[in-house]
């Protein structure tokens, strides 16, 4: 599954994003001559007659002629940078979302020890929320001051220090002063990946690639949630209990990862010395046509914040269900053990990897449809809606599954089609901002679960919670703003060849 995550959205994507783009998608810039996939000045990647033959030869854009940049022939330029940046993205959100998760299998024995209530639980997983917002902006300034490779590195192994941090508390202020720091630290990395990501892929691209890289939420829980349990129930590293060994072990990667990432992640395609000098102009070409509108201050104000509203619902039903899943499960299942629960746990992740895939797929075959969007945030709203009426475990669970499932499914078409509306100069920032906002609720998800399950003794209420929440982030939905459409890149027209002069014939006539 990890490998199809790794390779199937950049590959794929690369070789078919052109080809099966649906007929209603395409504008006339994309059918007119010259454009396209057949002919291949902006595809790059597109199969037939006119595609860009793969050798060290470029096209003079003022003479039309081809010179020999002196570059070896190579794979198209989109494929290329899928196969070098997409797998160590993904590894380094897995990570992320690990460090940032695995406080929800803590809490089976970190409850009892700190002595803390549900409320108290609820709000330090939800504090997190509150430095990764405060930092969201200026995070988004200092990429852009400090470039890519430099500032994710630092994100990087600033997590993981933080992370490992968590396991030397020792009260409830202790927890919540460590979840803020991790926030803090964490806020740069998830906003600073999906703008760095619009400068690699063109839009049409973009789907797949933010599947590839989103996949990491479902896998990190899938495989994360298990591991923890075992970490949690059986190690003991220098004499710690198992929560606070299982920090300190699932910290520990984020410091390795981060010093790595400052030798594999280049800021720009203008500094990776793995694309030649032919993909460069041919990935420069694809991003051409994403050339955004010029836009006024208000334009991007608003959409900053429709896009917030509706990646806010989505996130208050990850959330609130995400911290405490275990929970959840230990409450439905009585008896089982820590790892037991960990591992059902898992399920609704699991099933959720092979659904974003698909839905991904879909969406790059049928261009940005507002249905990519509403379509899964109403069944995650229905499902919600079932498992606050069930009384029946095994139903809850499969709600739940579902809900968790075609919640995660959305979110790659929602960024997708984000990242296209509010692309030009300040895109980070506009990233940032959205992000910021919608984490609002982020924040808000377990403190409510929280402080329900304490007052009615269960999670029914909570599902309903969700569930309205989430049917008002599908109605928001149903509005946002379409992404612009490509610029047509018009190929130089040759000039005409020369007529031969007229010559005179011995009866004075010309021929």
């Amino acid at each position: 599954m990890t490998a199809a995550a790794e390779t199937g959205p950049g590959g794929t994507a690369g070789e078919n994003a052109t080809e099966e783009s649906g007929p209603e998608e395409r504008t006339a810039a994309e059918r007119a001559p010259g454009t396209g996939a057949g002919a291949g000045a902006g595809a790059g990647t597109g199969a037939g007659a006119g595609s860009r033959p793969e050798t060290g030869a470029a096209t003079d854009t003022a003479t039309g002629t081809e010179t020999d940049t002196g570059d070896p022939p190579g794979p198209p330029a989109v494929r290329t940078v899928a196969r070098r940046l997409l797998p160590l993205l993904f590894v380094l959100y897995v990570v992320n979302f690990l460090d940032r998760a695995n406080i929800g299998v803590a809490a089976l024995a970190m409850n009892a020890e700190l002595h803390l209530t549900t409320t108290a639980y609820g709000t330090a997983a939800g504090i997190f929320f509150i430095g990764y917002l405060a930092f969201q902006v200026p995070a988004a300034w200092a990429l852009n001051r400090f470039g890519a490779r430099r500032w994710l590195a630092g994100v990087i192994t600033a997590w993981g220090l933080c992370s490992a941090a968590t396991a030397f508390v020792t009260e409830a202020r202790g927890l919540y002063l460590a979840r803020f720091l991790l926030g803090l630290a964490e806020a740069g990395f998830f906003p600073g990946v999906v703008a760095y990501l619009t400068t690699w892929f063109p839009a049409r691209r973009r789907t797949r690639a933010l599947a590839a890289f989103l996949l990491a939420i479902p896998i990190a829980t899938a495989i994360g949630l298990p591991t923890s349990g075992l970490l949690v129930e059986h190690a003991g590293l220098f004499g710690f209990s198992g929560w606070r060994s299982m920090f300190l072990i699932e910290g520990a990667p984020a410091v390795v990862l981060g010093i790595a990432a400052l030798r594999l992640l280049p800021d720009s395609p203008d500094r990776a010395a793995w694309l030649t000098t032919a993909q460069r102009r041919e990935l420069a070409s694809e991003l051409a046509h994403d050339a955004p509108p010029a836009r006024t201050g208000g334009t991007v104000v608003r959409r900053v914040a429709h896009f917030a509203l509706v990646q806010a619902g989505m996130a208050f039903g990850a959330y609130s269900l995400q911290f405490f899943l275990p929970q959840v499960l230990t409450a439905l299942f009585p008896g089982a053990h820590t790892s037991g629960v960990s591992a059902l746990a898992a399920l609704p992740y699991a099933v959720a990897v092979p659904v974003m895939l698909l839905w991904s797929r879909y969406g790059d075959r049928v261009g940005h449809r507002t249905s990519l969007i509403t379509g899964p945030i109403a069944a995650s709203a229905l499902a919600a809606a079932c498992a606050a009426v069930s009384r029946l475990p095994l139903l809850t669970l499969a709600a739940l599954t579902v809900m968790v499932a075609a919640n995660l499914a959305a979110v790659p078409a929602l960024w997708s089609r984000c990242t296209g509306a509010l692309a030009g100069r300040h895109a980070a920032t506009a990233i940032a901002g959205v992000n910021a906002l919608a984490n609002i609720a982020s924040f808000a998800g377990p403190s409510v679960t929280g402080r329900l399950a304490d007052t009615t003794g269960g999670y029914p209420a909570v599902y309903a919670v969700i569930a309205c929440v989430m049917a008002t982030s599908w109605a928001a939905a149903r509005r946002l703003p379409a992404p612009p459409k490509p610029v047509a890149v018009v190929p130089p027209q040759a000039a005409p060849p020369p007529q031969p002069s007229p010559t005179t014939l011995p009866d004075g006539t010309t021929g």
